[in-house]
């Protein structure tokens, strides 16, 4: 498929419905609406937990890059679909900003790390890092909801747990830093 085939198939899977529940589930703010694409079952989908959630979100500096954003994430779930340890995998898009989300669901570690240190991964992450700022968390927990993964990752970045990367440049990433001193001065 030609890549703006991939960009209208990957924007047009938005689900209302799964949308509309993780909003309602995470408890947002309406200015936080984030588009939801529906939940993508790997492998390992219904195994019991603990689970190893995993969160990304990115904010590209430019908004032309969303699209090709939305590609790669389309090409990195259709190669999740069989993986090993892959539980399951939500993507979101909030309007505002132009920022995307992937929620993923793991049964281990190392079936994470196989696939963030996998060429397409690694390629991609090449291509995007300096482009934006990304922040990732990943915690063990029990698998509920879209929207209460999507709540509990956005608890934990904004109160400093996690990876960020990106330029200290970045207008995100001090707006980041700001408040997480801001937080750390009123504890």
């Amino acid at each position: 498929m030609g890549s703006r085939t991939d960009t209208l198939l990957a924007l047009s899977a938005l689900g209302p419905r799964t949308t509309w529940r993780a909003h309602v589930d995470a408890g947002f703010p309406w200015r936080d609406l984030r588009l939801q694409q529906p939940w993508v079952a790997g492998p390992e989908s219904g195994q019991p937990g603990p689970h190893l959630l995993s969160v990304n979100e990115y904010r590209p500096h430019r908004l032309r890059d969303v699209p090709p954003i939305a590609r790669a994430t389309l090409h990195f779930v259709r190669q999740l679909r069989a993986t090993p340890g892959f539980y399951g995998i939500a993507t979101a898009y909030r309007p505002r900003g132009g920022i995307t989300y992937s929620l993923s669901v793991w049964t281990d570690e190392d079936a994470l790390h196989a696939f963030t240190l996998g060429p397409p991964h690694r390629r991609i992450m090449a291509e995007y890092r300096s482009r934006g700022y990304l922040r990732h968390v990943h915690w063990w927990g029990e698998f509920t909801t879209i929207g209460a993964g999507m709540a509990e990752a956005t608890r934990r970045l904004d109160a400093g747990d996690g990876r960020r990367v990106g330029d200290a440049r970045d207008p995100w990433a001090r707006l980041d830093r700001d408040r997480l001193a801001l937080r750390a001065g009123a504890s």
